[in-house]
């Protein structure tokens, strides 16, 4: 038979052959991250080569991209921006939460977190309002408060 003689070829017996086959059938069925990653890193550079005016007109316009980020960080921001602020403190409520505790520091840059700070973004449902804090100003999600 013809299936025989393929079988008993030399090429069938190459292990170089059988790792090539076992990883095209891994990356396949189970596509772990680091592949999706390099596909989504091409795809990227594609696009900024493609749009290339519209990434320039991005990063020279101030502010682009911060739409993106939840509306309590954008409420800190612009808060942040009225104010003048140098430095600010979250709530324990707003640090128990990774996504906008993450967000706010990297979006509020080169301001800072700080422990010394007066001034402090606290949720508006938060209870825990200190009776030495004074109200600065209130937004839909976050109030700004100035504490001694």
């Amino acid at each position: 038979m013809k299936l025989s003689g393929i079988a008993n070829k030399q090429i069938w017996k190459s292990r170089k052959l059988w790792a090539v086959i076992l990883l095209g059938i891994f990356l396949t069925f189970f596509r772990p991250p680091v592949p999706d990653s390099i596909g989504q890193s091409f795809r990227c550079v594609f696009r900024v080569a493609t749009h290339l005016q519209s990434f320039k007109e991005n990063l020279t316009t101030p502010h682009s991209g911060e739409q993106i980020l939840p509306s309590a960080v954008q409420e800190m921001l612009s808060l942040l921006r009225e104010h003048k602020l140098s430095s600010y403190q979250i709530s324990r409520k707003i640090k128990a939460d990774p996504l906008l505790h993450e967000r706010i520091v990297e979006s509020a840059w080169p301001r800072r977190m700080s422990p010394d700070s007066h001034y402090k973004f606290i949720f508006i449902s938060d209870p825990d309002r200190s009776p030495n804090c004074r109200e600065v100003e209130r937004r839909k999600e976050v109030v700004l408060v100035f504490c001694r």
